[in-house]
């Protein structure tokens, strides 16, 4: 490799130490969101049904729920955990408006394509569509931060406002879900939290 000189080749090194932080961050992101999202699946029932919990954690086998388990640990790790140097926890949570949208659409067209084609859902690929809609989701962040889209207060305007929809969605339709086919359970027919 061809060291690195004068001002350009710094400004390469610092590009690539910033790029390889955010890297870093956004993949112990995507640990934290499959660990968190796998426990989040079963809580509710753990919980014995408490209904504040219904916010974050799958209350039923819908794909709906399915998104809120990859949803609010996004959301929490842009939120709390520490950022990479030179990094503003505002410019975070922007990227993950759409990062965590593109997250949701994956989990939902990858799920509905393999159960049409197969006619069934299996435990392995629900899990696969789960991890690689979110390493993906995560990979966006790391392209959108690196590339310093998210310095322009316009964009970040817009991030946090599709982050904010999304935080209103999810925190709606788990206690007033649509009659849509993505908010029932296929093998129930059951929508949202069950009334007591």
């Amino acid at each position: 490799m061809v060291a690195l000189r004068g001002a350009n080749g710094a400004i390469t090194h610092a590009m690539i130490g910033r790029t390889r932080s955010i890297l870093v961050f956004e993949m112990a992101g995507a640990v934290f969101m499959v660990a968190v999202g796998s426990a989040l699946h079963f809580l509710f029932d753990l919980a014995g049904g408490w209904p504040p919990l219904a916010l974050i954690a799958a209350v039923n086998e819908s794909i709906w729920e399915h998104l809120k388990l990859a949803f609010w640990p996004g959301f929490l790790w842009a939120g709390f955990a520490p950022p990479p140097a030179g990094m503003r926890r505002r410019g975070l949570l922007a990227v993950k408006g759409p990062s965590l949208l593109v997250t949701a659409v994956l989990i939902v067209t990858v799920f509905t394509t393999y159960t049409t084609i197969l006619g069934r859902n299996l435990l392995a690929l629900d899990i696969g569509t789960f991890v690689l809609a979110i390493l993906i989701g995560q990979a966006l962040s790391v392209a959108l931060l690196a590339g310093g889209v998210f310095r322009h207060s316009a964009l970040v305007r817009a991030g946090l406002w599709l982050l904010m929809l999304q935080i209103l969605a999810y925190s709606l339709f788990t206690f007033l879900p649509p009659d849509h086919w993505l908010f029932i359970e296929a093998s129930s027919g059951v929508r949202g939290i069950s009334a007591p």
